[in-house]
């Protein structure tokens, strides 16, 4: 039995067949004898290669992984803003927003709210105070004067 396969090992393959796992094979590949050549290399061609051989005593296959690493790839994705970093600082800015509005919407509820007391204290702008007029007369004679 160990010697059929020391033979396998020593004879010349009659065929050789190149072929890509769960995809084909690239279209500029070119097959030279038991040779697979990529000549230009992309990372559309990294995957998992298969080579079968078969001779008169047998056939064997191995698999070859290919990782093609292109740089242009990693440094367009380093310089690119993350979308959970643009994400946060909408975030952010909407908070911030919402913030002032409250702010502001408790400021003109606050100097409402004082001109209101004031108003009530029958007192006009310079703590003086307003003259009431019953029944639209305003004649001198008949003029009385009420605190609110």
């Amino acid at each position: 039995m160990g010697k059929e396969t020391n033979n396998v090992g020593r004879e010349r393959p009659t065929e050789v067949t190149w072929s890509r796992l769960n995809d084909t094979l690239p279209r500029r590949t070119e097959q030279q004898a038991n040779r697979l050549i990529l000549p230009a290399l992309s990372s559309l061609d990294n995957g998992t290669y298969l080579c079968e051989a078969v001779n008169e005593l047998g056939s064997s296959a191995d698999q070859y992984v290919l990782v093609v690493h292109d740089p242009d790839t990693v440094v367009d994705a380093q310089r690119s803003v993350s979308y959970a970093v643009v994400g946060g600082m909408l975030a952010l800015f909407v908070f911030v927003i919402i913030c002032m509005l409250i702010v502001t919407v408790w400021f003109s509820m606050r100097q409402k709210g004082s001109y209101l007391t004031h108003e009530a204290s029958g007192l006009d702008e310079h703590g003086e105070a307003r003259e009431a007029f019953i029944n639209g007369n305003e004649s001198h004679e008949r003029k009385k004067e009420y605190f609110i």
